[in-house]
């Protein structure tokens, strides 16, 4: 519901009309300018290249299908006059005595004799005269004797093969004609020979006896005569079967196959492929059932279209470029201040927190100008004094666990528990006690923060053998390490959360495998840490991730949470946000942390020397 005002005006009207009178002049005269050239291109534009695309495509379709009807027409008309040249055998008596004298299958090998070849070249060649698109008229005797008006140099004398698929297909219309799609025939000596064909099965009128086949095998060029090569046009026959073009030559027949089913007669539908867009009519004839399909590119279609599409662009861009170019020289001399203010301002988000704005003048930026050299001061106190105020707290908390104990008590302690393992023979329990002081040392010892890879590896390894001698054979560890990132220095206490978590809480119960790779990749150290343990549900993963994300320590049973969020948080907090942990598991497949670290040599500055420098 909107509130109305004593002038009728709605509140959230009056207040953009607010938010707009408040900009500033610069932006203002701008936006003015902006606004009227635009909104003018823009209407009158976007009318004119509506309405123009719109005709373009409906002309485009008419003409799509004027051209598939008249394609389909005179491809039916070929069909017939082809029918016709196939029922004349059917009137010849020389034609039929010849054939009815190769029935006997058992003569297959006998070739017929020179005047029966002759008789029948001269009259299939009296039937092909003037037809340059017909490849071959061909009679085949049921006994496989070929009589063609081709020489034995290019086809053969006798189809070996009597029953392939083509002559199974004619032999099953019993006397009706039938067309054959794109096909190699094996009666060719080249076997690369690809026709599309008219046949049918010849029978004796008076006693409809099958004597043979005529089969009129048809060349590609045909359809050079009534198809434009500009064109994508496919013909296919009742089974959806390629007649034109040959396969090789397109891709996008494979594309429109699986939506030929769906299709009815006259529809009009798009497709993409290849990233292009078309638009495909189809028409099927009532007669032969040949299907004639025709692809347009859109990008032909709108082609004037889109030449005048880019024409308005280049106007409303031009008029961009000119109202911001009369704008910025009329309104640069009053808000220069304000661009020095604004670029201070970016310097500071970036975190340069050194930058300071000169004010030359006591007007209101001056006063903005003097106002924000204060808030930049206050924050730089701020955030020296917090971080100051964490390292102290974590200082003390560490001290606090350090004065529970002397650890030189508890240094020399174990070292006579060695000693004494050691006489009595208790190797195991020695090495034990060696393990748990090197754990002791590292731990307590606070004297730097950060350490090379391989002293991290040291406490892992010593922790990994106090960890075997409690849980025998059933816990493994495997290590892949490059050995020149050994010297790579990493925040210290960042493996152990992890190893300790994947033998609590990935093997625990159960035992298993520990494996700690560290690889180099893309200039950046990345340290895996992975077990072959009962992993975790997705739904549990997906709280992990979260939980790092946000950095909300949420404990948990486990408290594994907790640990995960403070290694990411102190990795990003040493190294950037582009830094940082990464989980993977799957429920009975495992667990693996991967750690991503600047690869850094150890003695290189950190953040907190940077600090300590600037305080």
């Amino acid at each position: 519901m909107r509130v109305l005002e004593k002038g009728g005006m709605p509140m959230n009207i009056r207040n953009v009309q607010s938010k707009l009178l408040s900009l500033p002049y610069r932006f203002k005269l701008i936006f003015v300018f902006l606004l009227l050239i635009v909104l003018t291109a823009l209407i009158l534009g976007g009318i004119t290249y509506y309405h123009f695309a719109g005709a373009s495509q409906r002309e485009a379709k008419d003409y799509q299908i004027q051209l598939v009807d008249q394609i389909s027409h005179n491809f039916d008309r070929y069909l017939k006059e082809m029918q016709i040249i196939s029922l004349s055998p059917l009137y010849d008596e020389k034609v039929l005595s010849i054939l009815n004298k190769h029935q006997d299958s058992a003569d297959s090998t006998i070739y017929p004799p020179a005047e029966e070849r002759i008789e029948m070249w001269r009259y299939i060649s009296s039937l092909i005269h003037g037809r340059n698109e017909i490849k071959g008229i061909h009679m085949m005797a049921n006994d496989g004797t070929i009589f063609s008006n081709l020489d034995s140099n290019t086809v053969w004398l006798k189809l070996l093969d009597l029953n392939n698929q083509e002559i199974s297909q004619i032999k099953q219309a019993d006397g009706e004609w039938v067309l054959l799609p794109l096909h190699k025939a094996n009666y060719y000596l080249n076997k690369d020979t690809e026709v599309f064909s008219v046949a049918r099965l010849i029978r004796e009128p008076s006693t409809n006896k099958h004597l043979g086949i005529i089969k009129i095998d048809i060349k590609q060029e045909l359809f050079d005569g009534f198809i434009s090569t500009e064109n994508n046009i496919f013909i296919l026959d009742e089974n959806n079967r390629l007649i034109y073009p040959k396969m090789y030559e397109t891709r996008l027949f494979q594309a429109i196959m699986p939506q030929l089913a769906n299709m009815e007669d006259r529809s009009d539908l798009t497709m993409t492929n290849d990233r292009k867009s078309y638009m495909m009519t189809h028409h099927a004839s009532d007669y032969s059932g040949a299907k004639v399909i025709m692809l347009t590119p859109f990008d032909a279609i709108l082609s004037e279209v889109i030449q005048l599409r880019l024409l308005l662009l280049f106007v409303v861009l031009l008029g961009i470029l000119i109202s911001f170019i009369l704008g910025f020289i009329l309104s640069k001399p009053l808000v220069s201040s304000i661009h020095r203010l604004q670029r201070a301002m970016a310097d500071v988000q970036k975190g340069h927190l050194s930058k300071r704005v000169k004010n030359h003048y006591h007007d209101e930026i001056g006063q903005l100008s003097e106002g924000f050299n204060h808030m930049v001061d206050e924050i730089e106190r701020l955030v020296i004094e917090v971080y100051e105020t964490s390292l102290r707290e974590k200082d003390a908390e560490i001290r606090a666990l350090q004065s529970q104990m002397n650890p030189h008590f508890l240094y020399n302690t174990l070292e006579s528990i060695n000693m004494l393992a050691i006489t009595r023979g208790n190797l195991d329990v020695s090495d034990m006690v060696s393990s748990l002081g090197k754990l002791l040392r590292y731990t307590i010892d606070q004297s730097t923060k950060i350490v090379t890879l391989e002293e991290e590896l040291s406490f892992i390894r010593s922790y990994i053998m106090i960890q075997q001698m409690r849980m025998g054979d059933s816990l493994q560890f495997e290590e892949e390490i490059d050995p020149h990132l050994l010297r790579v220095s990493i925040p210290k206490m960042i493996l152990q959360p992890l190893v300790e978590n994947a033998i609590i809480h990935g093997l625990s119960g159960q035992g298993g495998k520990i494996y700690l790779r560290v690889k180099e990749r893309e200039g950046e150290m990345h340290i895996l840490i992975s077990d072959n343990g009962k992993g975790v549900v997705k739904e549990k993963l997906e709280e992990l991730k979260e939980c790092i994300q946000t950095m909300e320590r949420i404990p948990s049973e486990s408290q594994n949470g907790i640990a995960f969020v403070n290694i990411n948080e102190r990795i990003q907090f040493l190294y950037g946000c582009h830094y940082g942990m990464e989980l993977q598991s799957e429920k009975g497949k495992g667990f693996t942390v991967t750690l991503k670290l600047p690869r850094k040599q150890k003695g290189e500055e950190s953040i907190e020397a940077s600090i300590s420098r600037r305080r």
